[in-house]
């Protein structure tokens, strides 16, 4: 008897607890769902009391003539061709005496200190070759009449080195610096140092050239 009081009044606890906690739970979630609805109340009142400021969505056969060449308005970049030459000296080419460099390429200055770059090179002579083709971009110190300059381009190279029969070609990248004269002016003479590399490896290892050289832009 004793055993069956114990267990009711252990079972009757155990309810009474159970049902306070599903009511708390209950009474938890009432007052999230009645905040949440003050909030939703709150901010549709407030949007209802503020002016309609924004613009009629756009739609298609429906745009303003004002905004149809909006995006694509932008300022004229300056155009350049360029010529240049000088003496060239090879690496890992088998051949340590001068070479014959020439360099034919477009330049267009898209800013005060930033131009792109296009250009052809070659440099040849004693039996070694090497030729060259690149984009890439100019970076201008200053925007003054005289002022230096970094570049880099990357692109496609071959190269044959003295007394061997074979090529190595592939992408290739250029790297220099230098000096433009004469930059307010629409031509523009320039002293540059470059070294071009073929990332190949070669019999003689990877092929290279270092030039020096003069340039005139028009």
């Amino acid at each position: 008897m004793k055993k069956r009081l114990f267990f009711a009044q252990n079972l009757f606890r155990n309810l009474f607890l159970a049902s306070q906690k599903k009511v708390f739970k209950t009474i938890s979630i009432m007052k999230l769902l009645k905040f949440i609805s003050c909030l939703v109340l709150f901010f549709s009142l407030a949007q209802a009391q503020e002016p309609n400021s924004q613009a009629p969505r756009k739609r298609v056969g429906n745009i303003d003539p004002a905004e149809k060449e909006k995006y694509r308005t932008r300022f004229e970049a300056k155009d350049s061709k360029y010529f240049s030459f000088g003496p060239g000296f090879a690496t890992n080419m088998n051949n340590t005496e001068m070479l014959y460099a020439l360099v034919f390429g477009y330049e267009w200055e898209v800013g005060a200190q930033g131009a792109l770059l296009a250009e052809l090179a070659g440099i040849f002579g004693d039996g070694t070759s090497f030729g060259n083709g690149g984009i890439g971009g100019k970076y201008f110190f200053t925007d003054e009449d005289t002022s230096m300059f970094v570049k880099g381009l990357f692109g496609f190279g071959i190269a044959s080195a003295k007394g061997s029969s074979e090529t190595a070609s592939g992408f290739s990248g250029k790297v220099g610096m230098g000096l433009t004269f004469f930059r307010t002016s629409t031509k523009h003479l320039e002293v540059s140092g470059d070294y071009t590399t073929v990332f190949k490896s070669a019999p003689n290892g990877t092929p290279g050239v270092f030039v020096l050289s003069l340039a005139l832009l028009y």
